[in-house]
């Protein structure tokens, strides 16, 4: 072809020099792409979140000083703090309500256990006590006993325990005294009642397993019998203190062995 007039052929080859064509990436190799950038920026953000959390779980600053008690009435504050010593200096993330319950297990009278963490050392320990309902006294002093029959607080002045958050009948009886049998069926009587009733009574004695005996503080006498049917008993013992029938008032004796019947006496 002839170039144009005043056109030389370089300028012609030049309009004609087109850059390289560039072709679109194919989609499944920018969803690959997008895939190890997203996997890298996880993976970035795992290892952050690791070193944070290795961080605050061994940290010092969060080393467990001190401890804020409730609800423990039976078990003394000094003993708490001995059971949980060896978590002091620990970090609080690492010390669990499982550490804990099973460190004050060791004392019977604890039956729940909950905690809460307050940043940056201090554990709130929240105990729920098993009720004290029953007392023996003895040469060696006086125990009260929980519904499992198990001692939950012991001292050697019975006077220790004169309060009436400690309001609990004694057991008197020999026979419910000498024989394991005899003492927790009158246990287990006692621990069927409500606090309210349990507060009225003096004493509880039982010669045999199907003999348990109640002591108002009126000086009123309850048979209660065995241990059966115990919630009934335990409604019309509630009934008998709550009534102002002088045919209940005025008995000496009230048998509920037979709780659908009781009997005056």
């Amino acid at each position: 072809m002839v170039p144009e007039e005043g056109t030389s052929s370089e300028d012609t080859f030049q309009e004609h020099d087109d850059s390289p064509l560039t072709f679109p990436e194919p989609e499944n190799v920018g969803r690959r792409r997008h895939r190890r950038r997203a996997a890298a920026a996880l993976a970035l953000a795992l290892g952050l979140l690791g070193i944070a959390v290795a961080v605050v779980w061994f940290s010092p600053l969060l080393a467990l000083r001190h401890v804020e008690l409730e609800g423990s009435d039976l078990v003394s504050e000094a003993r708490v703090e001995e059971l949980l010593s060896d978590l002091h200096g620990k970090p609080l993330p690492q010390i669990g309500a499982d550490d804990v319950a099973q460190r004050l297990s060791q004392e019977n009278a604890v039956d729940e256990v909950r905690t809460r963490a307050e940043l940056p050392d201090t554990l709130h320990v929240e105990i729920t006590e098993h009720p004290p309902v029953a007392q023996v006294t003895g040469d060696d002093g006086v125990e009260l006993y929980s519904e499992h029959g198990e001692v939950i607080r012991g001292a050697d002045d019975p006077e220790a325990l004169d309060d009436d958050s400690y309001a609990v009948p004694e057991i008197s009886s020999q026979a419910a005294l000498q024989d394991e049998r005899v003492f927790e069926s009158v246990v287990q009587v006692l621990g069927e009642l409500p606090a309210s009733a349990r507060a009225e009574l003096e004493s509880a004695s039982a010669e045999t397993i199907d003999s348990v005996t109640l002591e108002l503080s009126d000086g009123r006498t309850i048979l209660w019998g065995g241990a059966d049917q115990g919630p009934a008993k335990a409604e019309v013992l509630e009934a008998v203190l709550m009534s102002e029938d002088e045919a209940l008032t005025e008995a000496e004796t009230i048998d509920i062995s037979t709780p659908s019947t009781p009997v005056t006496r």
